[in-house]
Protein backbone atom coordinates (compact mmCIF):
# COMPACT_ATOMS: atom_id res chain seq x y z
CA UNK A 1 0.00 0.00 0.00
CA UNK A 2 1.21 3.51 -0.83
CA UNK A 3 0.21 7.06 -0.01
CA UNK A 4 -0.99 8.79 -3.15
CA UNK A 5 -1.82 12.21 -1.74
CA UNK A 6 -1.59 14.26 1.46
CA UNK A 7 -3.51 17.52 1.52
CA UNK A 8 -4.57 20.12 4.08
CA UNK A 9 -8.22 21.20 4.06
CA UNK A 10 -8.94 24.61 5.55
CA UNK A 11 -12.49 24.68 6.88
CA UNK A 12 -14.54 27.77 7.80
CA UNK A 13 -15.96 26.69 11.17
CA UNK A 14 -17.83 29.93 11.79
CA UNK A 15 -17.35 32.21 14.80
CA UNK A 16 -14.22 33.59 13.09
CA UNK A 17 -12.51 30.20 13.37
CA UNK A 18 -10.69 28.14 10.75
CA UNK A 19 -9.87 24.45 11.24
CA UNK A 20 -7.10 22.68 9.36
CA UNK A 21 -7.89 19.07 8.53
CA UNK A 22 -5.47 16.68 6.83
CA UNK A 23 -6.55 14.07 4.31
CA UNK A 24 -4.35 11.11 3.35
CA UNK A 25 -5.32 9.06 0.28
CA UNK A 26 -3.91 5.64 -0.60
CA UNK A 27 -3.66 3.57 -3.75
CA UNK A 28 -6.12 1.03 -2.28
CA UNK A 29 -8.90 3.57 -1.89
CA UNK A 30 -8.62 3.92 1.90
CA UNK A 31 -8.67 7.52 3.11
CA UNK A 32 -7.74 8.85 6.53
CA UNK A 33 -8.41 12.18 8.20
CA UNK A 34 -6.46 14.08 10.85
CA UNK A 35 -6.42 17.59 12.23
CA UNK A 36 -3.58 20.13 12.37
CA UNK A 37 -5.47 23.15 13.69
CA UNK A 38 -3.52 25.81 15.57
CA UNK A 39 -4.10 29.50 16.13
CA UNK A 40 -2.36 29.87 12.74
CA UNK A 41 -4.07 27.19 10.60
CA UNK A 42 -2.96 28.72 7.29
CA UNK A 43 0.69 28.39 8.30
CA UNK A 44 0.12 24.81 9.46
CA UNK A 45 -1.46 24.03 6.09
CA UNK A 46 1.67 25.30 4.33
CA UNK A 47 3.83 22.93 6.38
CA UNK A 48 1.48 20.02 5.60
CA UNK A 49 1.94 20.73 1.90
CA UNK A 50 5.72 20.77 2.33
CA UNK A 51 5.70 17.40 4.10
CA UNK A 52 3.30 16.01 1.49
CA UNK A 53 5.92 16.46 -1.23
CA UNK A 54 7.92 13.44 -0.08
CA UNK A 55 5.21 11.38 1.67
CA UNK A 56 3.67 10.32 -1.64
CA UNK A 57 4.72 6.75 -2.40
CA UNK A 58 5.42 5.89 1.24
CA UNK A 59 3.69 3.07 3.14
CA UNK A 60 1.02 4.67 5.41
CA UNK A 61 1.22 1.77 7.85
CA UNK A 62 4.79 2.66 8.90
CA UNK A 63 3.60 5.39 11.24
CA UNK A 64 6.57 5.58 13.61
CA UNK A 65 9.08 5.43 10.76
CA UNK A 66 7.34 8.30 8.93
CA UNK A 67 7.03 10.27 12.18
CA UNK A 68 10.74 10.04 12.90
CA UNK A 69 11.64 11.01 9.36
CA UNK A 70 9.28 14.01 9.40
CA UNK A 71 10.67 15.13 12.76
CA UNK A 72 14.33 14.81 11.74
CA UNK A 73 14.02 16.00 8.14
CA UNK A 74 13.83 19.73 8.97
CA UNK A 75 16.17 19.77 11.95
CA UNK A 76 16.37 23.56 12.22
CA UNK A 77 12.63 23.81 12.93
CA UNK A 78 11.94 20.54 14.70
CA UNK A 79 10.18 20.94 18.02
CA UNK A 80 8.28 24.01 16.81
CA UNK A 81 4.50 24.34 16.88
CA UNK A 82 3.84 24.57 13.14
CA UNK A 83 5.90 21.52 12.22
CA UNK A 84 4.47 19.49 15.11
CA UNK A 85 0.90 20.55 14.29
CA UNK A 86 1.35 19.48 10.67
CA UNK A 87 2.96 16.21 11.75
CA UNK A 88 0.15 15.61 14.26
CA UNK A 89 -2.56 16.02 11.63
CA UNK A 90 -0.76 13.67 9.25
CA UNK A 91 -0.19 11.16 12.07
CA UNK A 92 -3.91 11.12 13.01
CA UNK A 93 -4.77 10.40 9.38
CA UNK A 94 -2.22 7.57 9.21
CA UNK A 95 -3.76 5.97 12.30
CA UNK A 96 -7.19 6.42 10.72
CA UNK A 97 -5.96 4.56 7.63
CA UNK A 98 -4.26 1.84 9.67
CA UNK A 99 -7.37 1.27 11.77
CA UNK A 100 -9.53 1.03 8.69
CA UNK A 101 -7.16 -1.53 7.18
CA UNK A 102 -7.36 -3.62 10.35
CA UNK A 103 -11.08 -3.03 10.86
CA UNK A 104 -10.31 -1.82 14.40
CA UNK A 105 -10.57 1.46 16.32
CA UNK A 106 -7.27 3.18 16.98
CA UNK A 107 -7.41 2.51 20.71
CA UNK A 108 -7.29 -1.24 20.00
CA UNK A 109 -4.01 -0.70 18.18
CA UNK A 110 -2.64 1.15 21.21
CA UNK A 111 -3.26 -1.66 23.69
CA UNK A 112 -7.03 -1.69 24.03
CA UNK A 113 -9.56 0.38 25.94
CA UNK A 114 -9.58 0.82 29.70
CA UNK A 115 -12.89 2.70 29.49
CA UNK A 116 -15.72 3.11 26.98
CA UNK A 117 -16.77 6.59 28.09
CA UNK A 118 -14.83 9.48 29.58
CA UNK A 119 -15.74 12.51 31.70
CA UNK A 120 -15.52 15.79 29.84
CA UNK A 121 -15.56 19.45 30.74
CA UNK A 122 -17.03 22.34 28.81
CA UNK A 123 -14.76 25.09 27.60
CA UNK A 124 -17.80 27.28 27.06
CA UNK A 125 -16.28 29.61 24.48
CA UNK A 126 -16.93 33.11 23.26
CA UNK A 127 -17.70 34.93 26.48
CA UNK A 128 -17.66 38.72 26.54
CA UNK A 129 -14.50 40.22 27.94
CA UNK A 130 -13.96 39.15 31.51
CA UNK A 131 -13.10 42.79 32.24
CA UNK A 132 -16.68 43.86 31.41
CA UNK A 133 -18.70 44.87 34.49
CA UNK A 134 -21.41 42.41 33.40
CA UNK A 135 -18.97 39.48 33.34
CA UNK A 136 -20.01 37.93 36.68
CA UNK A 137 -23.62 37.67 35.52
CA UNK A 138 -22.84 36.47 32.00
CA UNK A 139 -20.24 33.94 33.13
CA UNK A 140 -22.64 32.56 35.71
CA UNK A 141 -25.40 32.24 33.10
CA UNK A 142 -23.13 30.44 30.64
CA UNK A 143 -21.85 28.06 33.31
CA UNK A 144 -25.41 27.27 34.37
CA UNK A 145 -26.30 26.63 30.73
CA UNK A 146 -23.42 24.13 30.43
CA UNK A 147 -24.62 22.35 33.56
CA UNK A 148 -28.14 22.25 32.13
CA UNK A 149 -26.70 20.51 29.06
CA UNK A 150 -25.32 17.83 31.38
CA UNK A 151 -21.73 18.92 31.98
CA UNK A 152 -20.35 18.31 35.47
CA UNK A 153 -17.26 20.45 34.91
CA UNK A 154 -16.60 23.78 33.17
CA UNK A 155 -13.57 25.96 32.48
CA UNK A 156 -13.50 29.76 32.52
CA UNK A 157 -10.93 32.51 31.95
CA UNK A 158 -11.89 35.28 34.39
CA UNK A 159 -8.86 37.60 34.24
CA UNK A 160 -9.95 40.08 31.58
CA UNK A 161 -7.15 42.38 30.47
CA UNK A 162 -4.91 41.77 33.47
CA UNK A 163 -1.36 40.85 32.56
CA UNK A 164 1.85 40.31 34.53
CA UNK A 165 0.36 41.74 37.74
CA UNK A 166 -3.08 42.18 39.31
CA UNK A 167 -4.35 45.42 40.84
CA UNK A 168 -6.63 45.25 43.86
CA UNK A 169 -9.59 46.26 41.69
CA UNK A 170 -8.79 43.58 39.11
CA UNK A 171 -8.48 40.95 41.82
CA UNK A 172 -11.86 41.93 43.30
CA UNK A 173 -13.43 41.63 39.85
CA UNK A 174 -11.86 38.21 39.22
CA UNK A 175 -13.14 36.99 42.58
CA UNK A 176 -16.61 38.30 41.73
CA UNK A 177 -16.64 36.36 38.44
CA UNK A 178 -15.51 33.09 40.02
CA UNK A 179 -17.85 33.54 42.99
CA UNK A 180 -20.80 34.07 40.63
CA UNK A 181 -19.93 30.93 38.68
CA UNK A 182 -19.55 28.86 41.85
CA UNK A 183 -22.87 30.07 43.19
CA UNK A 184 -24.49 29.37 39.82
CA UNK A 185 -23.30 25.77 39.41
CA UNK A 186 -23.29 24.72 43.05
CA UNK A 187 -20.66 22.94 45.16
CA UNK A 188 -20.36 19.70 43.16
CA UNK A 189 -19.52 21.00 39.66
CA UNK A 190 -15.82 21.36 38.96
CA UNK A 191 -14.54 24.77 37.81
CA UNK A 192 -11.23 24.93 35.94
CA UNK A 193 -9.60 28.36 35.76
CA UNK A 194 -7.37 29.31 32.84
CA UNK A 195 -4.96 32.24 32.98
CA UNK A 196 -3.37 31.69 29.55
CA UNK A 197 0.10 32.13 31.09
CA UNK A 198 -0.40 35.83 31.59
CA UNK A 199 1.24 36.27 35.01
CA UNK A 200 4.60 36.37 36.69
CA UNK A 201 5.26 34.22 39.73
CA UNK A 202 4.05 36.68 42.38
CA UNK A 203 0.77 37.50 40.60
CA UNK A 204 0.08 33.84 39.86
CA UNK A 205 0.46 32.98 43.55
CA UNK A 206 -1.67 35.97 44.52
CA UNK A 207 -4.46 34.96 42.12
CA UNK A 208 -4.44 31.31 43.18
CA UNK A 209 -4.61 32.15 46.89
CA UNK A 210 -7.43 34.63 46.28
CA UNK A 211 -9.47 31.94 44.50
CA UNK A 212 -8.80 29.01 46.85
CA UNK A 213 -12.09 29.44 48.70
CA UNK A 214 -14.00 28.61 45.49
CA UNK A 215 -12.22 25.24 45.28
CA UNK A 216 -11.01 25.36 41.66
CA UNK A 217 -10.53 22.07 39.84
CA UNK A 218 -7.19 23.39 38.59
CA UNK A 219 -5.36 26.58 37.68
CA UNK A 220 -4.20 26.35 34.07
CA UNK A 221 -0.93 27.88 32.88
CA UNK A 222 -0.42 30.31 35.77
CA UNK A 223 2.95 31.35 34.24
CA UNK A 224 4.39 30.92 30.73
CA UNK A 225 5.59 27.38 29.99
CA UNK A 226 9.19 28.18 29.13
CA UNK A 227 10.46 28.41 32.73
CA UNK A 228 9.80 25.21 34.66
CA UNK A 229 11.52 26.51 37.79
CA UNK A 230 9.09 29.43 37.95
CA UNK A 231 6.14 27.08 37.58
CA UNK A 232 7.48 24.86 40.35
CA UNK A 233 7.81 27.88 42.63
CA UNK A 234 4.12 28.63 42.05
CA UNK A 235 3.19 25.02 42.68
CA UNK A 236 5.06 24.96 45.98
CA UNK A 237 3.27 28.13 47.12
CA UNK A 238 -0.40 27.30 46.46
CA UNK A 239 -2.91 24.58 47.24
CA UNK A 240 -4.82 24.72 43.93
CA UNK A 241 -3.67 21.97 41.50
CA UNK A 242 -1.71 23.27 38.51
CA UNK A 243 -2.46 22.16 34.95
CA UNK A 244 -0.27 22.95 31.96
CA UNK A 245 1.09 21.52 28.72
CA UNK A 246 -0.97 22.68 25.76
CA UNK A 247 2.07 24.59 24.47
CA UNK A 248 4.61 21.84 24.99
CA UNK A 249 5.53 19.52 22.14
CA UNK A 250 6.86 15.96 21.99
CA UNK A 251 8.13 13.78 24.82
CA UNK A 252 11.25 15.95 25.01
CA UNK A 253 9.17 19.04 25.65
CA UNK A 254 7.45 17.41 28.64
CA UNK A 255 10.59 15.87 30.14
CA UNK A 256 11.76 18.78 32.31
CA UNK A 257 8.23 19.64 33.43
CA UNK A 258 7.63 16.13 34.70
CA UNK A 259 11.08 15.73 36.21
CA UNK A 260 10.55 18.94 38.18
CA UNK A 261 7.14 17.77 39.45
CA UNK A 262 5.92 21.26 38.56
CA UNK A 263 2.29 20.36 37.82
CA UNK A 264 -0.32 17.88 39.00
CA UNK A 265 -2.04 17.71 35.61
CA UNK A 266 -0.65 17.83 32.07
CA UNK A 267 -2.81 18.99 29.18
CA UNK A 268 -1.18 17.28 26.23
CA UNK A 269 -2.76 18.25 22.89
CA UNK A 270 -2.81 15.51 20.23
CA UNK A 271 -3.10 18.16 17.49
CA UNK A 272 0.11 19.88 18.63
CA UNK A 273 2.40 17.50 20.50
CA UNK A 274 3.16 15.18 17.57
CA UNK A 275 0.02 13.07 17.41
CA UNK A 276 -1.72 10.21 19.14
CA UNK A 277 1.24 7.92 19.73
CA UNK A 278 3.46 10.76 20.93
CA UNK A 279 0.71 11.77 23.37
CA UNK A 280 0.51 8.15 24.53
CA UNK A 281 4.26 8.16 25.22
CA UNK A 282 3.98 11.46 27.09
CA UNK A 283 1.12 10.05 29.17
CA UNK A 284 3.31 7.07 30.07
CA UNK A 285 6.08 9.42 31.21
CA UNK A 286 3.52 11.28 33.31
CA UNK A 287 2.31 8.01 34.81
CA UNK A 288 5.80 7.32 36.19
CA UNK A 289 5.63 10.70 37.97
CA UNK A 290 2.07 10.14 39.26
CA UNK A 291 0.78 13.02 37.14
CA UNK A 292 -2.69 12.93 35.60
CA UNK A 293 -3.59 13.75 31.99
CA UNK A 294 -6.42 16.06 30.96
CA UNK A 295 -5.97 16.47 27.19
CA UNK A 296 -6.35 19.91 25.69
CA UNK A 297 -8.76 20.03 22.73
CA UNK A 298 -10.06 23.42 21.69
CA UNK A 299 -10.36 22.81 17.96
CA UNK A 300 -12.40 20.63 15.62
CA UNK A 301 -14.01 17.20 15.98
CA UNK A 302 -11.20 15.24 14.34
CA UNK A 303 -8.68 16.23 17.00
CA UNK A 304 -11.33 15.58 19.65
CA UNK A 305 -11.89 12.08 18.26
CA UNK A 306 -8.12 11.48 18.26
CA UNK A 307 -8.02 12.65 21.89
CA UNK A 308 -10.80 10.25 22.85
CA UNK A 309 -8.80 7.30 21.52
CA UNK A 310 -5.90 8.41 23.70
CA UNK A 311 -8.24 8.79 26.68
CA UNK A 312 -9.52 5.26 26.25
CA UNK A 313 -6.19 3.58 26.85
CA UNK A 314 -4.16 5.58 29.39
CA UNK A 315 -4.37 4.69 33.09
CA UNK A 316 -3.71 8.23 34.37
CA UNK A 317 -6.52 9.90 32.41
CA UNK A 318 -8.43 12.57 34.37
CA UNK A 319 -10.86 14.45 32.12
CA UNK A 320 -11.20 15.58 28.49
CA UNK A 321 -11.68 19.17 27.37
CA UNK A 322 -14.46 19.79 24.84
CA UNK A 323 -15.05 23.10 23.03
CA UNK A 324 -18.68 24.16 23.46
CA UNK A 325 -19.75 27.21 21.44
CA UNK A 326 -22.57 29.19 23.01
CA UNK A 327 -24.30 29.14 19.62
CA UNK A 328 -23.05 26.33 17.39
CA UNK A 329 -22.80 27.24 13.67
CA UNK A 330 -24.53 25.08 11.07
CA UNK A 331 -21.27 23.76 9.61
CA UNK A 332 -20.07 22.59 13.02
CA UNK A 333 -23.36 20.81 13.74
CA UNK A 334 -23.39 19.04 10.39
CA UNK A 335 -19.73 18.22 9.81
CA UNK A 336 -19.83 14.76 11.39
CA UNK A 337 -22.35 12.25 10.07
CA UNK A 338 -22.36 10.68 13.54
CA UNK A 339 -21.63 13.52 15.99
CA UNK A 340 -19.65 13.08 19.19
CA UNK A 341 -22.25 13.62 21.88
CA UNK A 342 -22.00 14.28 25.59
CA UNK A 343 -24.53 12.72 27.95
CA UNK A 344 -24.45 13.05 31.70
CA UNK A 345 -21.02 14.65 31.68
CA UNK A 346 -19.56 11.71 29.72
CA UNK A 347 -18.59 11.17 26.08
CA UNK A 348 -18.42 7.76 24.40
CA UNK A 349 -15.21 6.68 22.68
CA UNK A 350 -15.84 6.22 18.91
CA UNK A 351 -15.75 2.47 18.29
CA UNK A 352 -15.69 2.27 14.49
CA UNK A 353 -12.55 1.49 12.47
CA UNK A 354 -9.77 4.07 12.59
CA UNK A 355 -10.81 7.23 14.41
CA UNK A 356 -14.39 5.99 14.20
CA UNK A 357 -15.84 9.17 12.71
CA UNK A 358 -17.14 10.02 9.23
CA UNK A 359 -16.96 13.54 7.86
CA UNK A 360 -19.81 14.89 5.78
CA UNK A 361 -17.92 15.44 2.52
CA UNK A 362 -20.57 17.79 1.15
CA UNK A 363 -20.31 20.08 4.19
CA UNK A 364 -16.52 19.82 4.14
CA UNK A 365 -16.44 20.97 0.53
CA UNK A 366 -19.09 23.65 0.93
CA UNK A 367 -17.20 25.41 3.73
CA UNK A 368 -13.72 24.78 2.40
CA UNK A 369 -11.64 27.92 1.96
CA UNK A 370 -8.54 28.66 -0.05
CA UNK A 371 -5.21 29.14 1.62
Amino acid sequence: MQITKVEPILFDAGLRRVWCFVRVDTDEGITGYGEATTTEPFMAATVVRRLAEWLAGEDPRRIQDLWQRMYRRYYNVRGGNLLLAAMSGIEHALWDVKGKIAGLPVYELLGGAMRDRVPVYANHMFFPSAADPSAPTVYAERAAEAVERGYRAVKIEPFGNARDTLSRAELRHVRAVVRAVRESVGPDVEIGIDSHARFGVAAAIQAARALEEFEPFFLEEPVPPENVAALRKVRESISVPIATGERLYTKWGFHDLLEAQAAEIIQVDVAHCGGILEARLIAAMAETHYVQVAPHSWYGPVSLAASLHLDACIPNFLIQETPVPHQEPEQQRELLLTPLRMEGGMMAIPSGPGLGITLNEEVLERFRIAG
